[in-house]
């Protein structure tokens, strides 16, 4: 089936978002070398996780959800939440010259960001789960857990912007 076949622009632009965060979590930090790129790699990673929470959230609150999307939303949040430790690499803080929300905490607590890490990938593979069985009342429930393990993580790990 072609793009053309598809429907409209929104479909071709979520299949290729869909295709670079994917890439995203499957390289990883791996093709970047230096801090500057690791940072740059890590904060790319999180705009992947923010689109495909959005676009997993606008599903769900529909009366009938595409299951195809939710499915493959889930199931690619649950790809970047396995990769996400490996975001940050030691010495990829702040002092490279690269603005970076990343707080001291992440290296200085190791185990608790692992487990903070943990939580967030227990918590996608519920939504897998959900999604997998058409569930949509329990989307919703695992959606606000996954919202818990994100905020839970950000207030720990994360410095606040002025902005928030």
């Amino acid at each position: 089936m072609s793009f053309t076949s598809i429907g409209s622009g929104g479909v071709r632009r979520r299949m290729l978002l869909i295709g670079a965060a994917w890439m995203m979590g499957a390289v990883g930090s791996a093709g970047a070398t230096g801090i500057p790129q690791i940072v740059h790699a890590r904060q790319n990673h999180f705009r992947a996780l923010g689109r495909i929470t959005k676009s997993f959230r606008d599903q769900i609150e529909r009366s009938r959800p595409n299951w195809r999307i939710v499915s493959s939303d889930t199931s690619r949040l649950e790809r970047l939440a396995s990769a996400l430790p490996r975001w940050f690499p030691a010495g990829s803080g702040k002092g490279h010259g690269v603005k970076t929300r990343a707080r001291a905490a992440i290296w200085e607590r190791p185990q608790a960001f692992a487990r903070a890490a943990r939580v967030l990938l227990d918590r996608a593979h519920g939504l897998t789960q959900a999604a997998a069985s058409h569930d949509l009342r329990a989307l919703r429930l695992h959606i606000r857990g996954l919202g818990q393990a994100c905020d839970s993580c950000h207030r720990r790990f994360r410095a606040r912007s002025s902005w928030w």
